[in-house]
């Protein structure tokens, strides 16, 4: 279960503020501490929403908002055709805005409660987009929660309030080399909390560590030709969880297709969590397994997630098969049990030469 922070006085007064809609959009409320209307969102941030829609977020993504606002970033966001969209809103006046917003996309889910709520939900996101206000949760959780509930490779991004690049608290101490920083002309009146003429958009691409790496443990392995089994009856393939160091295996490399016979050390199995589909069920392989695949005409070394639609497999008879479909599921009620084989030479599963070695890294 999540566990929330305590929120700050000022954090308390917001979210039991009567908040004012002025004529021009502009969400303000009085914070009666220091006595004076605060801005919660205008109209100028909108170039920055949509700029963080546009960098972010690809057609068929499965992205998380924090924060509805104006609902700029949410339209943004629709316009760049979600799979699903799921927004959060924790201020009483803002949620009836939301439902009605969700009533009229149907890839809307409103959730009217702290994003913190979600953390326990299976699944994870292609992209997590983050701009709340008076947030208890934000610096002490968030970098935590996006380590939980984002994919590999997935994009993130967040209200920059430093106005630069190089505060590591506004960073989340998350690595300068996963950051980039899109510029974005803006022309704000004078306001209570950004007051330049550019604003440094952050968008990280998180990397989620992997556990285990391997083929999915149903696949087969490819043996050499004339292969027999006790019986003495010929056998073409062998489950990758039986191939022992006795075991003949069909080996190859594009450049060279005359197929090689070699021997495995051994093979090894484990547990996994996130595995990608190819071709629906042609291969499944864990993201940081390495692959063979022809990319722009040429062959070369690649990782499972980074394999695209369009590349090219080879299969064994010395043709090639191309990448139609990647699907992806690292629903964290889904173990796998993963294998691979220790040997030095690439070998073939499932009919696709797969490259030998690798890391969980």
């Amino acid at each position: 279960m999540a566990k929330y922070e305590t929120p700050s006085d000022t954090q308390r007064n917001y979210h039991a503020a009567q908040l004012t809609f002025e004529a021009n959009g502009d969400i303000t409320w009085i914070n009666p501490i220091a006595q004076e209307k605060w801005e919660v969102m205008m109209g100028w941030e909108q170039p920055i929403m949509e700029k963080m829609a546009e960098v972010c977020v690809n057609e068929g993504d499965h992205v998380l908002e924090c924060g509805f606002g104006m609902g700029i970033l949410a339209t943004a966001v629709q316009a760049r055709k979600p799979a699903s969209h799921t927004i959060c809103e924790t201020h009483p006046q803002l949620q009836p805005k939301l439902a009605e917003f969700a009533s009229n996309n149907p890839t809307v889910r409103a959730v009217n409660d702290r994003w913190l709520s979600l953390l326990d939900e299976r699944g994870r996101y292609d992209v997590i987009l983050m701009d709340t206000y008076a947030d208890a949760d934000l610096h002490p959780r968030f970098a935590y929660f996006v380590k939980r509930k984002t994919k590999h490779n997935g994009k993130v991004s967040w209200w920059n309030w430093s106005g630069g690049k190089t505060d590591p608290w506004m960073k989340f101490y998350w690595p300068d080399e996963h950051i980039v920083f899109h510029d974005v002309n803006i022309n704000p009146p004078e306001n209570q909390y950004y007051n330049r003429s550019v604003y440094h958009l952050p968008v990280y691409t998180a990397q989620i560590p992997s556990k285990g790496f391997g083929i999915l443990e149903s696949s087969v392995v490819q043996l050499s030709d004339g292969v027999t089994d006790h019986g003495g009856d010929p056998i073409s393939t062998l489950p990758i969880t039986r191939v022992h160091n006795e075991s003949v295996v069909s080996c190859a490399d594009p450049a060279n297709p005359t197929l090689t016979d070699q021997t495995p050390v051994r093979g090894v199995t484990m547990d996994a969590r996130g595995i990608y589909d190819i071709n629906n069920g042609l291969l499944k392989v864990t993201g940081t397994h390495p692959m063979i695949v022809k990319r722009n005409g040429v062959w070369g070394e690649y990782k499972m997630n980074e394999l695209v639609v369009g590349d090219m497999l080879y299969k064994r008879d010395n043709t090639e098969v191309e990448i139609t479909s990647i699907d992806f599921d690292d629903s964290d009620d889904n173990k796998y049990i993963v294998s691979r084989l220790l040997i030095d030479h690439n070998y073939f599963v499932n009919d696709i030469l797969i490259k030998e070695g690798g890391s969980s890294a």
